[in-house]
């Protein structure tokens, strides 16, 4: 009498395919409640990948019909599920912290304004670092620093995979040369045949160990193969803060420049204004008298908006 066929192989069949093959055949196991070479076993007889690159030829690109998947879900407005370095990413004033969106906010088309604020965060910067040179200059001449750390990674479970590799290759070469060998004999032998069908089974059985191995190597955290610590004594340390402190005070000496020209300017534009007021009234024959001083009045509010708004 022939034995049932087991609930689990169909079970685990379904399960695989319903995945698209991207579970492991560790996976599928642990769902099924049977052992990994049990579902191996299963997979290479069935044939589990002939019946799912059938099913895929059925389905039409893009959602199914009739398929719900979509409602209801979709990522939210400006998530961060596709990001990778950050570089091309649209950022909104709102994602920013408090701090940095105060400043952003405050920030104004006054150009005297801007500029003040500018210089005070170079000087901010400024008192840090020669907080900082102060510390070392005060601290030990022989202490050591930690500069960078390089760390070379690889992926676990490289060498497992590796001889899997290596294993799979011999057998293929051996069915190979067997195969040809196959070829001139007619007919071919039951012993050739018998071997020919083993070697078709250990290399199904092999290749799915090495692609579960590959999946489980993609999602595996690495592990740090070298470890390199570079250390900075005091003064390199030192000498790295100087320099960085004098690039930030030549950007202060320049704004500070940029500030008086600013302001010479702007006197250079109200003279020019008061002159046009003066010839203008001349013109006119009606003067602008001051009732406190009684001089002519040639001022004008509207002087150098044009550089301050």
């Amino acid at each position: 009498m022939a034995r049932e066929r087991s609930r689990e192989r169909d079970e685990a069949c379904k399960i695989w395919i319903e995945s698209d093959g991207k579970l492991t055949t560790k996976e599928v196991a642990e769902q099924t409640g049977v052992k990994p070479e049990q579902v191996r076993k299963w997979k290479s007889l069935d044939k589990w990948q002939v019946l799912l690159e059938k099913q895929q030829s059925k389905r039409k690109r893009g959602g199914q019909p009739g398929n719900k998947n979509a409602v209801g879900a979709g990522a939210p407005f400006g998530n961060m599920n596709a990001q990778t370095h950050g570089a091309y990413t649209a950022v909104r004033l709102a994602d920013l912290p408090p701090e940095q969106r105060t400043y952003i906010e405050n920030i104004t088309l006054n150009t005297e304004a801007n500029m003040r604020m500018e210089l005070q965060l170079l000087i901010a910067k400024e008192t840090d670092l020669q907080n900082r040179i102060a510390a070392l200059e005060n601290g030990s001449s022989d202490a050591l620093y930690v500069d960078r750390v390089v760390e070379m990674r690889v992926p676990k479970g490289d060498e497992r995979l590796k001889s899997q590799h290596e294993k799979l290759e011999a057998l293929t070469r051996e069915r190979d040369d067997l195969l040809w060998d196959m070829e001139g004999e007619k007919p071919s032998t039951k012993a050739k045949d018998k071997r020919l069908e083993r070697l078709h089974r250990e290399i199904a059985e092999l290749q799915d160990k090495v692609n579960d191995a590959e999946m489980e190597r993609e999602n595996a955290a690495y592990k740090v193969n070298m470890q390199t610590v570079i250390k900075a004594s005091a003064f390199e340390r030192k000498m790295k803060l100087e320099a960085e402190l004098n690039k930030t005070h030549g950007r202060i000496i320049k704004l500070l420049d940029s500030l008086k020209g600013y302001e010479l300017e702007c006197r250079r534009i109200r003279l020019e204004e008061r002159k046009y007021n003066l010839a203008k009234q001349k013109l006119s024959g009606v003067y602008d008298i001051n009732p406190v001083t009684g001089e002519i009045d040639d001022e004008n509010d509207e002087i150098c908006t044009d550089l301050e708004v």
